[in-house]
Parts: structure tokens; sequence; C-alpha cells
């Protein structure tokens, strides 16, 4: 792999550098004995507001709100066409609506829970870490907004741990937006309730009455309660562990009030938590081979407890920097066209809900930039670009792959928690003991055998128990099944770096499209519209943003010159820019596959996608030309249409070899029909068990 081009770049990248080095030293681990003080659930609770009110108000109060607002007021002479007996049985349903809601506040109840915490979180981790200096930061602009705070969203652990920072540092815990799931809990319903958390349905139908409640409490929550709003921009726990596109739909009744002009401004939070291993780790790989999600149940989180046996690592907060929405929307927030009807009888219009579209991509980017990914997150990156080469890892060469793609990752922009010191032995023997540290908390992935080779371990898990006719897509045999979970574990850990290595990998597949044997020379402009269509293609697999095309392009394009991996060419008189892919140095070569590598599972899927659906609908589906050709004028002057080959980049997934195309499951009812892909023995698939194109579908065998 390849050294940075240059040992220091510009000043201005230099000092970033640094910076990004030296990040954790602003996180403080609520496990040390020095921070005791902070998560004694005995202290006194002088907690601060986000929007102190003279009176505060508490949850009878906010139910009032709704019940007397002009919103529902409206509501209940509509729907009971003034009678006065079907009004009264109404307003009796919208208090039932409230009951099953709204939020409590029990002082007592957050003690105690935090106290459990205090106890669980000491058995199964080894720290905790907050970044302490920006959530001094954020306190300190409190006081005359409403603020919002939005969470990734990974773990089941994310509100309840949010919940508990919040007391540890003497925050208001705000209202915490939870789906029915967990109001159906037996006990643990209303022990969340008690701690900040409102219910929503998951899905309000027709339900008008329900709808106009609902959105009239999250109105009130923003206008008059004191302690802030919680909720999670990207809807579910994304099972991957990559981000997922956000939904607008809470934030849309959340700024609602803003665009009304009920409120002078609100404070959105975008808030990174991050997992050394998340606590549902083969839940999430269980429900990706088809397994349902079993339903939640406090039985079921009794005998979760079993995690108390386990090491989880570490987790980090990040509370990223604040944004005003008045100052991020600008000139285009246009209030006055709100005022002059009631606000309660307005929709937002199609320029706010734009607005409010860009705001959502934004707080999924910025949750993204401060994701913090650990040694773990490294290795499984190294040794998923290996196991593409076909060639095993011994502990020397995992080590040397990490320290560079410390450097990779740092000049990104990403905080790793390895943090080099600058001398070469020191920080070999710093890698080498975070990789022992990793591999003990992960062993149920990967392992050192006695020849200190990284291999994939073995799988003990038993699917016998499964009941095959329930699961989601093609039923896999148990065999596969025990096989792919490593893989599928694997995956997870390589996902949250995408967010870095997609825009640089994207550029590179391109490239390496555009290239020719004739020139090396790529237009600059060209390969810009190439990788525009790549993240079209991509836009819900990486959370591309249109508003970010062109930055995002330059700086992962500077990126892969700075190491070498690209260069820039000399323009011929008035010529235009152009590039080319770095192809004399087996260094460079090697780090241009790291980053192919990161996206090789998508391209291989994508690609079996197509085959199957073309194979399936032969002779019955004529896809518009465009589909499959674009026409190329800025390079060839006839302006013929050419191929599209993006997905021919040379890596083993997809160097001319292939297997047999997948085949559909024919078994199964018509419109049923299922596709054996990305999990099927590569002997099943007409491919030799160790070809680089069944590694590439499969995975690879635990023995591999």
């Amino acid at each position: 792999m390849a050294e940075s081009s240059s040992e220091s770049g510009t000043p201005t990248k230099a000092k970033a550098e640094e910076r990004m080095r030296n990040y954790l030293d602003h996180f403080k681990n609520l496990l040390d004995p020095a921070q005791r003080h902070l998560t004694d659930m005995t202290k006194p609770y002088n907690r601060a507001f986000p929007f102190p009110k003279d009176v505060h108000v508490n949850p009878a109060d906010l139910k009032k709100l709704v019940l007397n607002s002009e919103r529902i007021r409206n509501v209940l002479e509509k729907e009971s066409g003034g009678d006065p007996r079907k009004k009264a049985e109404l307003v009796r349903t919208v208090k039932a609506i409230l009951d099953e809601i709204g939020l409590d506040e029990s002082l007592a109840v957050i003690r105690v829970l935090g106290t459990i915490l205090n106890y669980i979180i000491r058995r199964i981790l080894s720290g905790m870490y907050v970044n302490e200096t920006k959530l001094e930061q954020l306190k300190s602009q409190f006081g005359d907004r409403t603020v919002l705070y939005l969470p990734s969203h990974r773990s089941y652990g994310d509100f309840i741990l949010m919940s508990y920072v919040s007391f540890c540092y003497n925050i208001a815990i705000p209202g915490i937006a939870a789906g029915m799931d967990f109001h159906s809990m037996a006990f643990m319903g209303s022990i969340l309730r008690q701690t900040g958390a409102f219910y929503m349905r998951r899905s309000f139908g027709n339900d008008q009455l329900y709808w106009a409640v609902f959105k009239e409490y999250m109105r009130q929550l923003v206008r008059a309660y004191d302690n802030g709003v919680e909720f999670f921009i990207e809807g579910t726990r994304s099972r991957s562990n990559k981000a997922l596109a956000p939904k607008i739909g809470l934030l849309s009744m959340a700024l609602e009030p803003l665009f009304m002009g009920e409120v002078p401004d609100v404070l959105v939070v975008p808030v990174s938590v991050s997992y050394d291993r998340p606590l549902e780790e083969q839940l999430f790989v269980y429900e990706l081979l088809g397994v349902p999600k079993p339903k939640e149940s406090t039985k079921g989180l009794l005998k979760a407890m079993s995690i108390l046996k386990e090491n989880y690592g570490s987790i980090y907060f990040e509370f990223g920097d604040p944004i005003s929405v008045r100052e991020y929307f600008g000139d285009e927030l246009n209030r006055f066209q709100h005022s002059m009807s009631p606000a309660h009888v307005q929709s937002l219009t199609k320029t706010d809900l734009t607005l409010l579209h860009n705001l959502a991509f934004d707080v999924v980017h910025l949750q993204q930039e401060k994701i913090v990914l650990t040694t773990f997150h490294l290795i499984s990156v190294y040794y998923n670009y290996r196991k593409y080469l076909g060639q095993s890892i011994t502990l020397p060469e995992l080590i040397e792959g990490l320290r560079v793609l410390v450097d990779v990752f740092q000049h990104l922009g990403a905080v790793t928690t390895i943090q080099k010191t600058g001398h070469h032995e020191a920080d070999r023997n710093l890698i080498r003991t975070s990789i022992e540290e990793a591999l003990k908390t992960h062993a149920n992935i990967l392992q050192l055998n006695s020849d200190a080779v990284l291999v994939i371990a073995k799988s003990h898990h038993d699917f016998s128990q499964v009941d095959k006719r329930k699961l989601k897509g093609h039923n896999l045999s148990d065999v596969v099944m025990r096989l792919s979970v490593p893989i599928f574990t694997l995956q997870l850990y390589c996902n949250p770096c995408l967010h870095w290595l997609a825009q640089p990998a994207l550029i590179l597949l391109a490239a390496k499209n555009l290239s020719n044997s004739s020139t090396t020379d790529i237009n600059l402009h060209t390969l810009r519209q190439a990788v525009v269509e790549l993240r079209n293609l991509f836009a819900t697999e990486f959370v591309f943003h249109g508003r970010r095309e062109e930055r995002e392009f330059g700086q992962s394009l500077d990126h892969l010159v700075h190491f070498g991996v690209m260069e820039r060419g000399t323009a011929e008189g008035d010529g235009p820019a152009v590039v080319r892919i770095v192809q004399d140095k087996e260094d460079q070569q090697q780090q241009q596959q790291v980053y192919l590598s990161a996206v090789g599972p998508f391209l291989c899927c994508y690609l079996q996608v197509a085959v199957v659906l073309m194979e399936h609908f032969k002779g019955e589906f004529n896809p518009p030309r465009h589909m499959f050709h674009r026409r190329d004028t800025a390079t060839r002057g006839s302006g013929e249409n050419v191929p599209l080959r993006l997905l021919d980049w040379r890596s083993p997934c997809l160097n001319g070899r292939r297997t047999s195309p997948p085949s559909i499951d024919k078994g199964s009812p018509p419109g049923r029909q299922r596709c054996r892909l990305a999990l099927t023995p590569p002997d099943e698939l007409g491919g030799k068990r160790g070809s680089a194109a069944g590694r590439a579908v499969m995975g690879w065998r635990a023995s591999d």
C-alpha cells in the first residue's frame, strides 16, 4: 500500500491532520473512577434546560395544551358535525390517544434505571467516551431556542444511553420519540415513558384524528416544552451498520412552528453514537439472513441479559456543532407566506420540504463525519481488501496495513481510535497492542491462528430451530447460513468506513472505465459526469446528496492525488483539464484495490441482480437503450453510443471471470420467486470452490 505522496501536504491540511490525531483527547471515559461524580445517580440533578420557560410545562400540561389547541378543536367540530354526544366521545378518544403518546417524568425512575445501567455498562464495556468539550459548548448555547437532538441509530441502546449521558452532565432529558414496539412491553413500556419516551405508531394510515393529535403534540413539545426533543432522523436502526437515507416526517412536524413563525429559531444537534461492537450484532446478522426480527418483549429483554457475559468494547458519544435552522435556511426561509392564515390550517410548501430534505441529508452527513472508526473497523477493511486479492494476512502485514490505513482515513477527515505518534517503532507497537485488544473483543469474527495468520472464525450457530417457512427471501440451508454469519458480521464493520471510501472508489471505478490503451489522460469533466452516474446509481447505498457532489468530488480527487493513486495532467494549450491513474507503481495499484474492494460487494450484488433480471425477463422486458449505453461526446467526436462498463474494474471479483447466472427458484409461487444470490456456495453457482468470483458472491468459507 502506498504512503502519502507528501510528508506534510499543505500547511492547512497538515494542521487539520494534527487536530484529527489529537481529537480523542476531548473525550472523557465515564467508566474512569475519576468520573464517578458524573455517573453517581444519587447526586443532585441540577439540570440545564435548552429552552427554559418562566413556568416549567410538565407532561400533564402538555396534554392540556394539545387538547385545547385550535387544531384539535377544529378537528373535533368537523368530525362531530355539531353533535354534542359525538363530540364528547371524540374528546375521550383524543384523551386516550394522548395517554398512549404522552411522555412522563419521574426522577426516581431515572435514578433507579441509571443505577442499573451503571452496573450493566461496567460489566460489558471497557469504555464509554463522551466528547466533553463539545457537550459543554452545546450547553453554553442553551437559553432561547428549542433543541432537537438527532442521533445516529445503530442500536436499541442509543436513546437509553443518550438519556444516561444527559443525566451525567446535568442536561434535561429530552422528550424521546419511540416506536410502539416498546409501548407494548410489559413494565418496560411504562419505565421508558417515565424517562421521557413518547410513543408513535409506525403508520398513521387514514386515522386523521390520530394524525392531528400527534402532530399537535410534537408542535407543543417544540413550542412549550423546556427539555428539547430527540428522534432518529434515519427512522429506524440500521441493520447493516451503514447510514440510511433520512426520513423527514418527524423533522417536518418539529420545524413546522419555525416555518409558521411560532418560534424564533430551532437548534439542531447531530449526535454520533459509535459502537466498538453493537449490542445487537448477532441479531442484525440473523435479520440480514432473513430470520424475522423477534418481537420486543420484557421476556426477551430479560433473556438478553446474557450479554453480561460478553465484552462489547467501547462506545463513543459525539455531540456535533449545533445548527441554527434559521441561519441554515437563510433567505430561503419565507415565513411571510404563512402569516396570512392560522398555522393549524396550513401545510408546508414544496419549497419548505426541499429545505427540510437538504437539512436532513446534511444532518446524516455530519453524523457520519464524527463516527469514530475503531481498530476493528480498520482490520475489517484491510482483511476485506486482502481477501479480494485472494491473499492471506500475517500479523506483521496487518500492522503495516493498518499503519497506512490510519493515514488514509485521517487524511479523509475520519476520527480513528489509533492515534499515531509519528515515531515508526512506537507506532508499530501501539498498533500491535490495539490489534490484540480488538481481536479479543471480536474473537467471534476474526482470529490469529498458531502461525499468526488472520483467519475468519468458525461459526457454531445453530439454525435448526429457525422456522424456514418464516424466512424472508430465499430459503437458505443451515450450512450456508452458518458459514455466512461471520462473513456478514465482518461486513457490519466494513460498512461504517464506506462514508469515507465510497466516493474515492467511484472516482477510480469511473477512471478505469474511461482509460484506454491509446491514452491514459482522462477528461476531468467527463470523469465527473461518470461519477455522477455512479452516485445516482448508489445514492441510497451510500446516502449521497446532489448538493454535495461537486465538493465531494474535488475533495476525493485531491485525496487520491495526495496519495499518488492519481495525478493531474497538463492540459495542452486551452484544452480541458485532465487526470490519469498511476499505473506504473505497485504500491499505488495496491492502494487502488483498497478503495475498490470496499465497494466490491455492492458492485457484485448489483451485477448479479442485473443478470437475474435479464435472465428471468428475457423476451418480456426491453429496457430503454439509455439504461445500458450513454452518449459520450466529450471524449469521442463522433458521439456514438458507448457501452457503460462501469462495473468492469480490475478486481478478481469482476476480472472477466464469472459464474453461471444465478437461477430462479421456480418452486416459489408466482410473484414470490426468489433469486439465489449472495450466499449460494460457489460449487452450486458453477464456480470453483476457490474462485475469486465465488468468494466475491458468497463471501469466504471459514477455512479460507
